[in-house]
């Protein structure tokens, strides 16, 4: 729900006003804050047992001010005015002893606003009949399921952004997020780690009825035994929505967003408007969309943040970037720079685009390092299964992969009708020809 600005919580606006107030006389020519206060309720189970039930609450704030476009800036957990003027202190104390940028500043006023969604308080007993539901269906229905640690939480915070230049933002939200680590064991034989992770906005949904959740404790059931083999071949991948997930990360990271085009190193310095990927590649940034209770609606340097398209029909249409990579490279400031992934669906059923396949990976999980800046990418292939003749044949073990990320999104020759939801993203399977995949 969006409304005219109202801050529910006082406290929160009492000390942003005195955070502004200490800018101004201190001196500085504009500043910022971000003032926020949040509760975790958390249930957490591991060795058999609820181990841990608990409600921590926490105040932050980020202060940060500008003279002669030199920047000062610093935390707290506090919103004490004593502690508070003290902390404008400091920063400007560190403004006077930093380099002058002048593509520093802060948000313009546009409009001021407030979001709120979800529930303020947890429902602590909806949170124990989700875990025992869970516990009872994962026995029932996949016996060789082993959990090492299950965590549930509600998580509600209201923050607030206010600058000098009178902009007042404000996000009241509550979210639910169940996260897991299992293993699949049969006597002494053992699958590798796997996990999953949703967010959702009701406890009494069941868990275990997501197909993302029963996919995935199924293939780690079917990872016990796995097989290796020798030598390398070119094959495809099909890369399924969580591994997609870590990709998209890798590809905002080294050729979207502040870091790689201030520096110069992203690959799409100068692609914007042209043909960055298969024409079946729809990539955007969701700010606002049904399903997706993780996304948030501000963006992180004082802005509304809106649903966002970056590549369509493989044709690179947006970049992300904040208000400062904007002005440090002379580009467009972008309406949305967070990581919460929509990538459209395709027109392929899954089960045909496996069938496609004469020799490759069904990808679960990527184990490796960063990719380079040219996009450069090796690592292992976990929770994954060889295809072969159109078929899901053996589990593997430690096979890798290398690639490279822009090549790959090129490549890309099928996605699937079906997606999956995470809370925080909404992606299919995508099938990528042309993949190195070595064994022993």
């Amino acid at each position: 729900m969006i409304k005219t600005f109202e801050v529910k919580d006082k406290a929160l606006l009492d000390a942003a006003e005195l955070i502004l107030d200490e800018i101004k006389a201190i001196g500085a020519d504009e500043g910022e804050t971000w003032v926020s206060r949040g509760a975790l309720t958390e249930l957490y189970y591991e060795l058999g047992k609820v181990s841990m039930v608990r409600t921590v609450f926490s105040d932050k704030v980020s202060i940060k001010l500008l003279k002669d476009k030199r920047k000062g800036s610093t935390t707290l957990n506090s919103f004490k005015p004593e502690e508070i003027r003290l902390a404008v202190r400091e920063a400007w104390q560190a403004a006077q002893s930093a380099a002058a940028d002048e593509a520093e500043g802060i948000a313009e006023l546009l409009e001021n606003l407030s979001i709120s969604a979800g529930e303020e308080q947890p429902n602590l007993e909806g949170m124990y009949g989700q875990l025992d539901q869970m516990l009872q269906d994962v026995r029932r229905e996949y016996p060789k399921i082993s959990f090492d640690s299950i965590g549930i939480e509600h998580n509600f915070g209201e923050k607030l952004y206010a600058n000098t230049n009178g902009v007042r933002l404000s996000e009241r939200k509550g979210v639910y997020q169940l996260s897991n680590m299992f293993v699949a064991k049969d006597q002494d034989k053992t699958s590798s780690f796997n996990y999953f992770g949703t967010v959702y906005e009701d406890p009494a949904d069941r868990v275990c009825e997501a197909g993302r959740v029963r996919r995935l404790l199924d293939e780690s059931q079917r990872q016990i035994v796995t097989d290796q083999f020798e030598g390398n071949f070119t094959g495809d991948l099909v890369i399924t929505p969580g591994c997609l997930e870590n990709f998209l990360y890798f590809i905002a990271d080294i050729y979207l967003e502040d870091g790689a085009l201030i520096s110069g190193t992203s690959p799409w310095k100068d692609k914007m408007g042209e043909q960055v990927a298969s024409p079946l590649v729809n990539f955007a940034l969701a700010a606002d969309q049904p399903g997706l209770p993780g996304a948030s609606r501000l963006s992180g340097d004082g802005y509304v943040a809106e649903n966002m398209v970056v590549i369509e029909d493989g044709v690179l249409k947006n970049f992300s970037l904040s208000r400062y990579g904007a002005s440090k490279t002379g580009l467009k400031r972008s309406a949305n720079n967070g990581g919460t992934y929509v990538f459209g669906s395709g027109e392929t059923p899954l089960e045909e685009l496996i069938v496609g396949v004469e020799k490759g990976i069904l990808l679960g999980r990527f184990s490796g390092g960063s990719p380079s800046p040219a996009g450069d990418l090796s690592g292992v292939a976990k929770n994954s299964f060889l295809i072969e003749n159109g078929k899901v044949t053996s589990a593997l073990s430690e096979v890798m992969i290398s690639g490279n990320l822009g090549e790959m999104l090129r490549d890309v020759v099928a996605v699937s009708q079906e997606r999956e939801n995470s809370g925080y993203w909404l992606l299919p399977w995508i099938r990528v020809k042309g993949v190195t995949i070595s064994g022993k």
